[in-house]
């Protein structure tokens, strides 16, 4: 037998490559970081989405809240003839005085401020009394100021100043609810007034 310099192995075949199906270890580490990576990106872009589309929803809520309850208070107030008497102090409640003689109270109670969950109700000098709004809060500066729900402005007009967020559920508040929150102050003068 003559030496040609080529050495075969015993298990190939003439005509068939030398490359065995598989793949190293160094390409299966480098497939699974990679696709490490891509499944992490992709759950991170999930979870992001859900916490904005969450922040979306409460923002809304908060809004058209405070929209609503802005509408309604105006067509009371502006309805009313004049202003009874106002909390001075904690600025809580004001009564009104209709045209037919009627005398009606606005108030702001929070019984659970963490929750918050404070309402405005509507009095009827019968003993009714109506929801106006929940989800209220009073604003309050970072000093610690408490802005007054209800201040009168002059004898005939009175400003209204809440913070309205969606009220937290049974388990507490949210740690920062001052994404989504709504400030609003607007001043309403007495249309019924006889000055």
């Amino acid at each position: 037998m003559k030496k040609t310099g080529r050495h075969r192995h015993p298990n190939t075949n003439a005509g068939s490559s030398s490359w065995r199906g598989g793949f190293s270890l160094v390409e299966v580490m480098v497939a699974s970081s990679v696709g490490t990576m891509v499944v992490t990106g992709m759950m991170s872009a999930f979870i992001w989405c859900g916490r904005q589309s969450t922040l979306c929803t409460k923002m809304a809520w908060s809004q058209q809240e405070a929209m609503t309850t802005a509408a309604q208070l105006t067509l009371y107030v502006r309805n009313a003839s004049e202003i009874l008497d106002i909390d001075e102090v904690e600025g809580t409640w004001v009564d009104l005085g209709f045209p037919d003689g009627e005398t009606r109270r606005l108030s702001y109670s929070n019984a659970a401020p963490l929750l918050r969950d404070g309402r405005m109700y509507l009095q009827e000098s019968g003993g009714a009394e109506t929801i106006v709004a929940n989800g209220l809060t009073e604003i309050q500066d970072d000093s610690g100021f408490t802005t007054p729900v209800f201040l009168q402005t002059s004898p005939k007009s009175l400003r209204v100043a809440y913070r309205v967020s969606e009220p937290a559920s049974a388990g507490g508040r949210d740690a920062n609810d001052g994404q989504y929150a709504a400030c609003v102050q607007f001043g309403i003068c007495l249309r019924n007034s006889e000055e």
